[in-house]
């Protein structure tokens, strides 16, 4: 902890080391990554690529949040996940500003078929789950992100997307040094 931080072992050495070790944590080796960015069009199968449609498409309109790459627009948005928000108010805690209420971060969606449960606060526990509450739209929370309205996608298309979300996981152990 000396030679890197110039103190000893402390709650800020410990939280910085942790933190520089999560930077080195980079996506990048996944199927959608051959298709997206190494023009690999044999990458993803028909029904990944349909789910690609939705996603990318209007019929899904994810990626108005989850965009660049690393899929997200480092954003805070409600989406109407809670109606009570007394045990965590979300962005609200940091701002005070109460249209900030049931506000997280957008996360990132690379290796998300590996980080159940999902959501701020792990309520749902499979991304068909996750699907299933952004098709309805979320809960009637007064301030919830515009975006979030019913997508009405069909049961195919929900199985698609489900399958396009799949392909976003790295080929590789992430802390793997080449």
């Amino acid at each position: 902890s000396m030679r890197a931080f110039n103190r000893p072992l402390d709650a800020f050495v410990i939280t910085r080391a942790l933190a520089c070790y999560e930077r080195t944590l980079i996506g990048g080796r996944s199927r959608f990554d051959r298709f997206r960015y190494q023009g690999d069009s044999s990458a993803l199968s028909p029904q990944e690529l349909r789910g690609w449609a939705v996603f990318d498409g209007p019929r899904g309109k994810c990626s108005a949040c989850h965009s660049g790459f690393d899929l997200s627009d480092h954003d805070f948005r409600n989406v109407g996940v809670s109606l009570d928000h007394a045990a965590d108010p979300g962005r609200q805690r940091i701002t005070l500003h109460p249209t900030d209420r049931g506000k997280f971060k957008t996360p990132t969606l690379r290796n998300i078929a590996l980080t159940a449960p999902y959501m701020h606060d792990g309520s749902m526990r499979t991304l068909e789950e996750v699907v299933d509450h952004f098709d309805g739209g979320g809960l009637a929370d007064p301030e919830k992100d515009p975006l979030m309205t019913p997508l009405h996608l069909t049961a195919q298309e929900k199985v698609d997307l489900v399958a396009f979300l799949r392909t976003l996981t790295d080929v590789r152990p992430l802390d793997r040094v080449e």
